[in-house]
């Protein structure tokens, strides 16, 4: 009597952790693994000899595939002599606009409003501009990481991020990715800016 064959089962696998969609942490993530590791001159198989994680797991990471456990970030970030913050911090996905008009100002008082917060060491660029009426500046994108504030100081300017106008009056400030192609222009009157550039250290 023939013995049924026992049909071999496939081995089971494991659901698999679909992408992170744009302006997510994993996403930040990933772009920053990557960029970081490739400045080192690191291949997938080099960063995981030198951490003891999987060049599998590593992958996945940098295709935002993965959610790493502390312990694998932290050791990820200490052979990249970064912070582990410096790999999950996120871009500025647009500009932060702050209006003069919605500070809070009392005639009859001294106030201090503070714009906008950041951490992290690093080098920063302080400019002033004049610009005249029917004006425009000249196209400049500063580098990965970099973030740029702008204060109008007086008159009125158009901020251009990526092609996208955000008009700013006498007072107003904003905040934006260096990153991003931008420049400013005026109408019919002059204006005058004062721009911090802040570079992050690697």
């Amino acid at each position: 009597m023939e013995t049924p064959s026992t049909a071999t089962l496939p081995a089971p696998t494991r659901p698999q952790t679909p992408p992170a969609a744009p302006g997510t942490v994993r996403a930040s993530l990933a772009s920053n693994l990557n960029r970081r590791r490739l400045a080192r001159g690191l291949s997938l198989r080099e960063l995981s000899a030198a951490t003891g994680v999987s060049k599998g797991l590593l992958s996945q990471i940098e295709r935002a595939e993965a959610n790493p456990t502390v312990d694998v970030l932290v050791r990820i970030a200490d052979v990249l002599e970064v912070g582990a913050t410096d790999l999950l911090r996120q871009p500025m996905l647009r500009p932060e606009i702050v209006r003069a008009g919605d500070l809070h100002e009392p005639d009859d008082e001294t106030s201090v409003n503070l714009l906008f917060a950041g951490r992290g060491e690093g080098r920063i660029e302080i400019y002033r501009s004049r610009l005249h009426p029917h004006d425009t500046s000249q196209v400049s994108s500063h580098g990965t990481d970099s973030v740029e504030y702008v204060t109008v100081l007086s008159g009125r300017a158009t901020l251009v991020v990526d092609d996208v106008p955000h008009q700013l009056e006498t007072g107003d400030t904003a905040r934006f990715s260096g990153l991003s192609a931008h420049y400013y222009t005026t109408q019919d009157s002059p204006a005058v800016t004062q721009t911090i550039v802040s570079y992050p250290g690697d």
